[in-house]
C-alpha cells in the first residue's frame, strides 16, 4: 500500500476507535493531516473502500474500517502502547498478591485484564501435552471406588473418580501412591503407560492405566476451566446497543466447554492471536475482535487469557497491556513452582 494510503488508514482506524463516529475528509484535513486537501482525502478514502479497507454506512457519512481494514492495521501499522506507571502497578499488585490455586488465580488473572482493557476477559486455567507428575494421592471412597488426586507441575491438581474392576482398600492405596511416587515422579503420560505396561495384571498395574490417563486428559485441556469477567463493559459500547449482539456474545461466554476448545484451537501454538469479525469461525463472535496470548509456569504447561470486545478496539494498548498481564501472572505462577 502506498504511504500515504496506508497514513489515511491509520488516521482512520485510531480517530473511528477513539470516538465511534464514521471519519470524513473535513475531519482529516482539519485535525491530521493539515498539509493535503479535503478533496485529496476524498479520493484516498473512496480509493481504500474500493479495495475493501473502508467502508460507508451512509452515502453521506464518513467512513468507518472494515475487518479486511482492522487486519492491515493489526499486521502493519499498529503501535504496541508504553503502558503507564499506574496501570503497570496495578497489575503488578493484583496478581503478585494473588492465591497460588490455579482456578483461583484464574478468576484474579480475568478480573484484572477486564479492568486494564476496559472490555471482556477470559481465561483458562493452564494445562499440556507433556505435563509431569509432581505427587498423587488415592483416597478410598467404596469398595471400588478411589478419588485419584494428581499434582502437576506449576502446582496445578486435577481430581478423578475411579472405578476399579475389583475392591480396593485405604492400605493398598496408600502402598501403591507411595510406589507411584517414587518410581513415576517427573514422568508424564506416555512414560507412566509405558511403566503400566511393563506391570503384571494387578492392582497397580490397573491403577497406573488410570493415572495416564489422566494425564493426558490434563495435556489436551479437557475439561480446563475457563472464567470470564467484564462484560459489564460491553454494555457501555455502542456496538452492543442491540440486545441480539449482547446476547450472542454471552453465550458463547457461558458455554464454558465449547470456549475452552474454542480458544484452544484459536491460541494454536501461536503466543498471540488477533482474530477479527468476520475472520471468526463462530457466527456468535463475528462482531467481536478476540485477541489471545498465553500465559503459566513453564513452557510445557499454559493457560489462555484474552480479550472479547469490539472489532473497534484500541488493538496496540490491549496487545500491551494483555501481555502484560500474561507475563505477571506467568512469573506468580514460576514463583510458586516447587
Amino acid at each position: 500500500m502506498e504511504d500515504r494510503k496506508r497514513d489515511i488508514l491509520k488516521a482512520v482506524v485510531e480517530e473511528f476507535t477513539a470516538s465511534a463516529i464514521p471519519v470524513g475528509s473535513q475531519a482529516l484535513a482539519r485535525e491530521r493531516f493539515i498539509n493535503l486537501s479535503a478533496a485529496t482525502i476524498r479520493t484516498e478514502l473512496s480509493e481504500l473502500a474500493e479495495l475493501g479497507y473502508l467502508a460507508q454506512t451512509h452515502p453521506s457519512s464518513g467512513r468507518i474500517p472494515t475487518d479486511r481494514g482492522y487486519r492491515y492495521f493489526v499486521d502493519f501499522l499498529m503501535i504496541e502502547e508504553a503502558i503507564p506507571s499506574q496501570i503497570t502497578s496495578y497489575i503488578g499488585e493484583e496478581l503478585r498478591s494473588a492465591p497460588i490455586e490455579a482456578h483461583a488465580l484464574a478468576e484474579k488473572v480475568a478480573n484484572t485484564v477486564a479492568v486494564v482493557t476496559r472490555n471482556a476477559a477470559i481465561a483458562t486455567t493452564p494445562y499440556g501435552a507433556h505435563a509431569r507428575i509432581k505427587h498423587v494421592d488415592f483416597v478410598s471412597l467404596e469398595p471400588n471406588d478411589f478419588l485419584l488426586v494428581l499434582l502437576v507441575e506449576g502446582n496445578l491438581i486435577r481430581q478423578q473418580v475411579v472405578q476399579m474392576d475389583q475392591p480396593i482398600g485405604q492400605e493398598m492405596l496408600t502402598r501403591i501412591a507411595n510406589k507411584v511416587n517414587l518410581d513415576q515422579f517427573g514422568r508424564g503420560a506416555e512414560e507412566v503407560a509405558v511403566a503400566a505396561a511393563a506391570l503384571p495384571a494387578g492392582p497397580e498395574k490397573e491403577i497406573l492405566i488410570r493415572l495416564a490417563g489422566a494425564l493426558e486428559l490434563f495435556g489436551r485441556g479437557v475439561e480446563t476451566l475457563v472464567v470470564h469477567d467484564g462484560v459489564r463493559n460491553l454494555l457501555r459500547q455502542p456496538e452492543f446497543a442491540e440486545s441480539a449482539r449482547l446476547r450472542d456474545v454471552l453465550e458463547i461466554l457461558e458455554e464454558t466447554n465449547y470456549l475452552s476448545g474454542l480458544l484452544q484451537e484459536l491460541v494454536g501454538t501461536s503466543d498471540l492471536q488477533i482474530v477479527i469479525g468476520s475472520e471468526n469461525a463462530t457466527t456468535q463472535l463475528r462482531a467481536c475482535a478476540v485477541v489471545l496470548t498465553t500465559y503459566g509456569p513453564s513452557h510445557r504447561i499454559k493457560g489462555v487469557v484474552g480479550v472479547v470486545g469490539p472489532t473497534r478496539m484500541d488493538y496496540g494498548q490491549i496487545v500491551g497491556r494483555l501481555q502484560a498481564v500474561a507475563r505477571v501472572a506467568s512469573e506468580r505462577m514460576t514463583e510458586i513452582h516447587f
